[in-house]
């Protein structure tokens, strides 16, 4: 059964980056959404293994969607993993985005091995 990584980003050159990161990784199907809401609909659909949102993004911005994502899980369920990648610098961003239920937390610019961490970490085995 493959890892299933759901990137929610509204930058289509970030997304393409991330997605070729993310595929190295042997096992793993990518999904991809441009923005908070088209995220909500992929994630109605299938569950994830791993969320990596942008938190400013339109229509539906990062912070929103972390809040639907945990509002939406059933207590003692399967709690979907979820990382921030942002230009934010702010420490107040990263302890409301952890506050909300974000557990790992990335700044822009990404490398490949910060990606490849944070897949260690987040994706364990």
């Amino acid at each position: 059964m493959p890892t299933k990584i759901l990137i929610v980003e509204d930058s289509p050159a970030m997304r393409q980056l991330l997605a070729l990161a993310v595929k190295k990784r042997p096992g793993v199907q990518v999904s991809e959404a441009s923005d908070g809401l088209a995220a909500l609909k992929a994630i109605s659909a299938e569950k994830f293994d791993l969320i990596m949102v942008d938190l400013n993004m339109p229509v539906l911005d990062g912070m929103k969607l972390i809040k639907r994502v945990r509002e939406a899980e059933q207590p003692g369920g399967t709690r979907t993993r979820i990382a921030v990648i942002t230009t934010e610098s702010a420490q107040a961003t990263e302890e409301q985005a952890r506050s909300l239920g974000a557990d790992f937390f990335l700044r822009k610019p990404v490398s490949r091995r910060d990606v490849d961490q944070l897949l260690a970490e987040a994706l364990p085995g």
